[in-house]
């Protein structure tokens, strides 16, 4: 074997260097073929495995076929050495065709094969076959090392491209600019098949599609690819819901591959979930169109891709999450900058709506105020579709359902990212029907709800936390300034109120008449409240009547109050109140809704018409709509009514005044005729003939009554046509013939009955007083006038209307009830005038009976040594019937007698005298106490009448003895006062005199020491009474007596006097009262 020289040497070595530095696999072909047909004079023909050389990034087109074309080529790979052609002669001949062919190998890799043909010959040498093979392992060595220098570049290119890729998404802020630049970096430096970027849906169970990158195919343009992934759903789903890496090498082979039509080519996948700090924020999908393409250096590379991916896409969360806030700070800054700019409520609304869906692209933006006194949801501004038909909408507040109404009752927000789910939900009324998710926050201020925000979104799960807190936020500031709005429009209408004030107040010093007055109360009104009919009702003698009206028929809106039972009470009823009242729609219809025929929930608001606490009149007003009037209103229309109040009552002060003096001028001429007539027919005719004149009624008559009888007797008429005027003399009436004059009786005021077509005596008999009669009743009225003087019915004016009556109705009335006073005083006159002569009379008389009586008591008391009397008589009236006396009797004895006849008065005195002439007759026939009693009550009992009786105590004292004999007979027990302070008792021996002859009178004696006294009273001392309607009492009287100790009989008396008189104080005496007292010194 000869060995190679040093050029061949050099050749190979300098092929090798060639061959280390060249990258190209086609340059490397062209350096290997040419040197060895420089080296191996032949033609040369290089088949190697590209598949062992090319990079991943490889674009250029392969350089050769996936097999050798030449048998030769073919055998070498499968053979493990050199081939050569065979060749018998061994002559030189230039027609015979010579080959070598050899693999080229390293180790156990096979990495081609080369062979060198001569078509002519010669055949190679053995030298040459060992330059052949020589040559090949050079080559295999070279190559070898040129793509591990290729593969560590590839590896350090892909290095530098993921610091590339960090790089470009290091900066990145918005998360769908990011993946969508990250998908294209990545399929684009790698060239995978395709590439896509989810992230997990806030507030969902889903994975959201963000981007995605497909490597181009023949002649199909790059699609692109968005998968709708939930967790645990396919390769992605499960990568997701795990946190772990899923790598498949063949798609086909694996159950959880969900095939996708826009991806027909994949074949192998790999699944990385994108982490922070083991919180899974999503995933990086990668797909070859190559099984098992992912080598671990390819997912080492794409790990730590996704790794920054994950810190790119927290960053942007992060920095999302900073802007949001910044959004919602600035949002809350901008709204508090809008709804600073205005005052006017409508325009401040409209500006935060149209901020709020510029701002967040919201398709559905709506600000609502609430009335809570109306009970009404409001539409004031909006923006979207809907909002140009939504001006004027309004929801009422109690609706059981919708989530506005709920929000508004309660107070709290509302966040419904599905609207399917909640049952408060209620569709918009207006297109287009695309609420999908909707969030409802009340407007707080001061704990009170005055509005609402509410948004709606066409996308699920459209809102968030943050975006409630954030709404939330900007409530408070709408709130506030819906608020301050208020203020603002609550202040300029104040002025213009002020303004109608102050129109009215003027009213008050104006030279007006009452129509003028009640007009311009109404115009002011209608300027500062919502008002559709108003009216002006005022008293007359407690009855309502239509003052003045706007916007309706007067007479029908009159007639309707009159024929409305409730409506009318309902009217007193708010005259009474302290302040207005607003209907509420469960309260009974009013005149004005009745009228107008309005719907049951129509607004009113009445406010009483007051001078003090004395009411006159009510204000109504009236309107079709529900939930006009609230708190202001309410104030508004007080306030209005107070200086309205003033206004009228001036204005009807005036009016009243004139009407005044001229009936206090025709009251005067009735006096005057009165005190100029001493005959009382003549002063009634004078009175019925001039009250016509004075008043202008059409017809009157007098009845005069005799309570006796009980009769209505004829006295006076005037106007009664010839045949009335004969029948009013002719006939007079018993109770239950004339029913107009018998309601009368008991009667505290005039009668008003109402006139048919008929007139005169015969109308009069037939009209009923139970029938009501309005007195603003336009019709004539029937008015029986009582003539009385507090119960005392002496008469009745009967007054007949004449036409159009009720102007100056009710100060016709005065004058007719002045007229009445003035006849009753003139009746009671006569009556006084004529008792005064009766009276005088009797009191001549009762005086005489007086001093008579006076004439049978003791001029004076027995004076005797060792003894002491003392007496009082008092009467209840001039006369009475107590009685005392003392008197001598033979033996050396006094007589004492006390008696009470059961009366007072003159027959009480008369039988008093009847009984003192009998005992004094009684006493000189005997000289038993009992015995002289007995035949006393024997003489009093024939000519006793009526039930008359006497009670007396009869007593004889024996000077010689000390003894008292005593009779009781029915009366009071005298009281014995023993010296050692006892008090005892003398009970009765008898029953009264003058009951019925044959009862037992027994008699008693007692033995009177030293300072021994007997204290003898009738019950008119023990049955006196004070204010409370006390008695005065035995136990009062012997108290006051042991409290004193009394010296004399005189003292005695003294003390019970004063005890008495201190108990009844300046109570009249109700009966006679006697005290006798004896006394042995």
């Amino acid at each position: 074997m000869k060995a190679a020289s040093s050029s061949e040497w050099r050749e190979l070595a300098r092929l090798g260097e060639q061959l280390i530095i060249t990258t190209s696999l086609s340059a490397q072909r062209d350096q290997i073929v040419a040197a060895a047909s420089r080296l191996l004079k032949g033609d040369v023909d290089l088949w190697l495995d590209e598949n062992l050389f090319r990079l991943p990034d490889a674009r250029e087109e392969t350089t050769f076929p996936p097999y050798p074309d030449s048998q030769v080529l073919a055998r070498a790979l499968k053979s493990k050495g050199l081939l050569t052609s065979y060749q018998k002669s061994r002559k030189k001949s230039n027609s015979r065709q010579a080959w070598a062919s050899i693999p080229l190998r390293n180790q156990e890799t096979t990495l081609g094969a080369i062979q060198v043909i001569r078509p002519g010959g010669p055949d190679f040498k053995k030298d040459e076959l060992d330059l052949l093979v020589g040559l090949a392992g050079v080559i295999g060595v070279s190559l070898l090392a040129s793509h591990r220098v290729a593969v560590e570049g590839f590896r350090l290119n892909q290095l530098n491209l993921v610091r590339e890729v960090s790089a470009q998404i290091a900066n990145v802020l918005d998360l769908n600019e990011l993946t969508e630049r990250v998908t294209q970096l990545i399929q684009q430096t790698f060239q995978y098949y395709y590439v896509a970027i989810f992230t997990l849906r806030e507030r969902s169970t889903g994975l959201r599609f963000r981007a995605s990158a497909m490597a181009h195919r023949d002649g199909k343009r790059r699609a692109r690819v968005a998968l709708d992934v939930k967790m645990g759903q396919g390769l992605i789903g499960q990568a997701a819901e795990s946190g772990e890496q899923i790598v498949v090498r063949d798609v086909r082979k694996d159950s959880r591959y969900r095939f996708i039509d826009a991806l027909p080519e994949t074949r192998s996948e790999v699944v990385i979930p994108l982490k922070i700090e083991g919180r899974v924020l999503g995933v990086l999908d990668v797909q070859s169109n190559q099984v098992d393409a992912f080598h671990p250096n390819d997912l080492l590379v794409l790990n730590a891709l996704a790794d920054s991916i994950s810190r790119a896409v927290e960053g942007t969360r992060l920095y999302n999450d900073l802007r949001r806030h910044s959004d919602q700070l600035t949002l809350i800054a901008d709204v508090s900058k809008s709804v600073s700019a205005s005052l006017e409520l409508n325009t401040l609304m409209q500006n935060v709506s149209d901020l709020i869906h510029h701002r967040f692209n919201h398709p559905h933006v709506y600000l609502f105020t609430v009335h809570k006194n109306r009970r009404m949801i409001e539409y004031q501004a909006g923006s979207g579709e809907r909002s140009a038909d939504s001006i004027g909408f309004t929801i009422p507040l109690d609706d059981e359902i919708g989530i506005i109404p709920w929000v508004a009752r309660e107070g709290k927000t509302v966040l419904a990212n599905d609207v399917r789910k909640d049952k408060r939900y209620v569709p918009s009324p207006l297109p287009p029907e695309n609420t999908k998710s909707e969030i409802c926050v009340p407007l707080l201020y001061d704990g009170q709800v005055v509005g609402l925000l509410d948004i709606q979104s066409d996308r699920y799960n459209a809102f968030g936390a943050e975006d409630r807190f954030m709404f939330e936020a900007v409530a408070d500031n709408i709130a506030i300034a819906i608020h301050n709005a208020a203020l603002y429009r609550s202040e300029q209408w104040r002025r213009q109120v002020a303004d109608s004030l102050r129109e009215v107040a003027g009213l008050i010093s104006a030279d007006e008449d009452v129509d003028d007055v009640l007009e311009v109360i109404l115009l002011e009104l209608e300027k500062n409240l919502p008002v559709d009919i108003s009216a002006i009702w005022l008293l007359e003698d407690d009855e309502l009547y239509l003052a003045a009206s706007h916007n309706i028929d007067e007479a029908l809106l009159e007639s309707t109050l009159y024929g409305a039972p409730e409506a009318y009470a309902a009217l007193m009823r708010v005259i009474e109140s302290e302040g207005a009242e607003v209907r509420k729609p469960t309260d009974v219809m009013g005149a004005s809704g009745l009228a107008a025929g309005f719907d049951q929930n129509y607004s009113a608001l009445a406010v009483p018409l007051r001078i003090g606490d004395q009411p006159f009149g009510v204000i109504t007003l009236a309107h079709h709509s529900p939930g006009r009037y609230g708190s202001e209103a309410r104030a508004v229309a007080t306030t209005f009514a107070s200086y309205a109040a003033v206004a009228i009552e001036n204005t009807r002060l005036y009016d009243v005044a004139q009407e005044q003096a001229y009936a206090s001028a025709a009251l005067l001429q009735v006096a005057q005729a009165i005190v100029s007539l001493n005959d009382l027919d003549e002063i009634l005719d004078t009175i019925i003939r001039i009250m016509p004149i004075l008043v202008g009624v059409e017809r009157a008559a007098l009845y005069q009554f005799d309570p006796a009888a009980e009769k209505f007797l004829p006295s006076q008429q005037y106007g009664l046509n010839e045949e009335d005027e004969v029948r009013f003399w002719e006939r007079s009436f018993t109770v239950g013939e004339f029913p107009l004059l018998d309601s009368c009786r008991g009667a505290t005021g005039l009668i008003a009955s109402l006139m048919n077509e008929a007139r005169g005596l015969e109308a009069w008999l037939s009209a009923s007083p139970s029938e009501e009669a309005h007195l603003a009743n336009p019709n004539a009225l029937l008015f029986a006038v009582p003539i009385a003087v507090k119960d005392a019915l002496y008469g009745v004016m009967l007054i007949e209307e004449a036409a159009g009556g009720l102007r100056f109705r009710s100060r016709r009335l005065e004058i007719i009830n002045g007229i009445a006073q003035q006849a009753a005083l003139a009746i009671q006159n006569d009556l006084l005038q004529r008792e005064m002569v009766v009276r005088e009379r009797l009191e001549t008389e009762v005086q005489l009976a007086r001093q008579i009586q006076k004439t049978f008591l003791p001029d004076s008391l027995p004076q005797v040594e060792g003894w002491e009397f003392a007496a009082r008589w008092k009467t209840a009236r001039q006369v009475g019937g107590d009685f005392y006396d003392v008197f001598d009797l033979p033996d050396n004895k006094i007589g004492l007698f006390i008696a009470d006849v059961a009366d007072k008065g003159v027959p009480a005195a008369l039988f008093m005298a009847l009984t003192r002439t009998l005992v004094r007759a009684a006493v000189i026939e005997t000289d038993s106490p009992a015995e002289a009693m007995k035949r006393v009550n024997d003489l009093l009992v024939p000519d006793t009448r009526q039930g008359m009786f006497v009670t007396a105590v009869y007593a004889v004292l024996d000077l010689g003895k000390n003894e008292l004999t005593y009779v009781t007979a029915g009366h009071n027990p005298p009281l014995w006062l023993k010296q050692n302070g006892e008090i005892e008792r003398l009970t009765r021996t008898a029953i009264a005199l003058g009951v019925r002859i044959g009862d037992p009178v027994h008699e008693r004696t007692i033995q009177l020491e030293a300072g021994d006294s007997v204290f003898l009273y009738t019950d008119g001392l023990t049955e006196s009474f004070n204010n409370d309607g006390e008695f005065y009492g035995e136990m009062r009287l012997t108290e006051s007596i042991v409290a004193n100790q009394c010296s004399s009989a005189s003292e005695l008396m003294d003390v019970v006097e004063k005890s008495l008189l201190d108990f009844v104080q300046d109570m009249p005496p109700a009966d006679d009262l006697t005290m006798l007292v004896v006394r042995r010194g």
